[in-house]
């Protein structure tokens, strides 16, 4: 049989319901594989990825100063915590020294020797 005799108008019709038919058909096949992988697939834990895990990694002081009730704010020893966690965090308030050797963020791109930006492009007359 000839290509032509299968597109002959009297045959289109035939043509489209096998598209169709076939269609259906790689759908219920990709359908039903799909529900065997999810069928053998282990669940995921049940407990979302930010849940927490056992006890919290936090200092058990810290925590017992951060629940206090406002009354109870005035505890000497939170204040002298949170003072050493502050220090920690923040620093001793001294300036930060400037690094001795810069880090190249762009090593493909060659600056200039004296560290200046490059020319400026040619203005156009």
């Amino acid at each position: 049989m000839n290509w032509r005799e299968w597109f002959a108008p009297e045959n289109v019709g035939f043509v489209a319901v096998g598209i169709v038919i076939g269609a259906i058909a790689l759908i219920g096949v990709e359908s039903a594989c799909d529900a065997d992988v999810a069928a053998r697939t282990k669940p995921a834990s049940l407990s979302p990825i930010g849940a927490p895990s056992g006890e919290p990694s936090i200092d058990p002081e810290l925590l017992r100063c951060a629940q206090l009730p406002i009354e109870e704010a005035d505890d000497a020893a939170c204040k002298a915590l949170w003072a050493k966690e502050r220090k920690r965090f923040l620093g001793n308030g001294e300036p930060v020294q400037p690094a001795e050797h810069l880090i190249d963020m762009f090593p493909s791109h060659r600056s200039t020797s004296n560290g200046a930006s490059p020319k400026p492009a040619r203005k156009s007359e």
